[in-house]
């Protein structure tokens, strides 16, 4: 197991496994599942997570096998999305909205 990005393993093992389009239609659909799914804490780690892998500079094909290999994201972004860093940056991105709703509505 990762040890660099524990939360972030979890976040994409758990969501983005083998069998992700069985259970959801899209990759959006994934990402609100874990949105809606996820105390704010554990939201707050993976978007800190997300953000330091961003910064590790990885070329895209690293950034592939590391995602595939070490976080076992099983979600091929390519097909949407530029580059693995846009994709990791729109996650971030909602996790930042929902981090602000959480943090309003207490």
């Amino acid at each position: 197991m990762n040890t660099k990005f524990e939360e972030l393993h979890d976040f994409f093992g758990a969501y983005f496994h083998q069998d992700w389009t069985i259970e959801h239609e899209s990759a959006e659909e994934v990402i609100s599942a874990f949105l809606t799914e996820s105390d704010i804490d554990v939201l707050r780690l993976v978007q800190q997570e997300i953000n330091l892998l961003i910064r590790d500079n990885k070329d895209e094909q690293k950034l592939r096998e590391y995602l595939l290999k070490e976080l076992s994201c099983y979600y091929c972004y390519w097909n949407e999305w530029g580059t693995g860093e846009h994709w990791l940056l729109h996650i971030a991105s909602r996790l930042d909205i929902m981090i602000n709703q959480l943090d309003s509505s207490t």
